[in-house]
């Protein structure tokens, strides 16, 4: 068998124990801090009714305490680890349980732990599968990342806040760019910070709807404030090439006075 052939299939195999290793843990930590009474209904969100049902079941069983924020911590980190879509209802759930402002903290650093542990899963086991499977497409992103070398904290939570590259893909590929994981770590604690708001705050409203109405997550009032804000993300970007063109300019005259000299 081929080298790189080899070290993909160790990688894979690792990856598949760790992850077999994680969902153990995690079924063991929800069989036992969530409580046994309505236990049947309790599943992973995946519609607006499941985020109601779940909601109903916890508060009537007044286990909206340690035991479940714990569960929903570790829910949320094994998925962003493992790249597992389903984070959206559970961020609805957690606005529907804690309220927005609680919950977004919950989230946010839940997003930027479990988006930093499949960074780093990634980054050692991960080097040979992306450049098999994701080369091209990191060659393209690599070209970008040079371009804001010098703002990459500012550049990555505009890549969080806006739609244009998929969040799996800049997990997997950052490490492998030269994205530092403090800077990776921090600009995702605040990138993820304005979608998952628009989340958090419909679950506060859930108790409101009837099982016909749907959460309206893009409304022209959510686009216009996520807008501005990656507006916002990038204006450092653009400040600090302002000063960098001035400065060059002012070099380039300082060079001219003295030949003229």
């Amino acid at each position: 068998m081929h080298k790189s052939n080899q070290s993909i299939v160790f990688s894979i195999i690792i990856l598949i124990i760790i992850f077999i290793i994680s969902l153990s843990l995690w079924i063991f930590i929800l069989n036992t801090y969530l409580p046994k009474a309505g236990n049947s209904a309790l599943k992973f969100p995946g519609t607006l009714h499941d985020v109601k049902l779940i909601h109903e079941v916890l508060t009537d069983n007044d286990a909206v305490g340690i035991h479940v924020m714990i569960c929903y911590i570790v829910t949320y980190i094994f998925l962003q680890s493992f790249a597992i879509p389903g984070s959206v209802m559970l961020s609805v759930l957690g606005g529907a349980l804690w309220g927005t402002w609680k919950a977004l903290l919950f989230i946010c650093f839940c997003s930027a732990t479990g988006a930093t542990i499949c960074n780093l899963l990634s980054y050692y086991l991960g080097r040979a599968v992306t450049e098999k499977f994701l080369s091209k497409r990191m060659e393209i992103w690599n070209e970008q990342l040079n371009d804001h070398r010098k703002h990459l904290f500012s550049y990555i939570i505009f890549l969080r806040v806006t739609p244009f590259l998929p969040n799996w893909f800049i997990n997997i590929a950052s490490p492998h760019l030269g994205v530092g994981t403090i800077v990776f770590y921090f600009a995702t604690l605040l990138g993820v910070a304005p979608l998952s708001f628009i989340h958090t705050q419909a679950g506060e409203t859930i108790h409101n709807l009837t099982e016909t109405d749907e959460i309206s997550f893009f409304t022209t009032k959510n686009i216009i404030a996520m807008t501005l804000i990656a507006i916002a993300a990038l204006i450092p970007i653009f400040v600090r090439k302002v000063f960098e063109k001035k400065g060059n300019k002012g070099k380039e005259m300082v060079i001219d006075a003295k030949k003229i000299v």
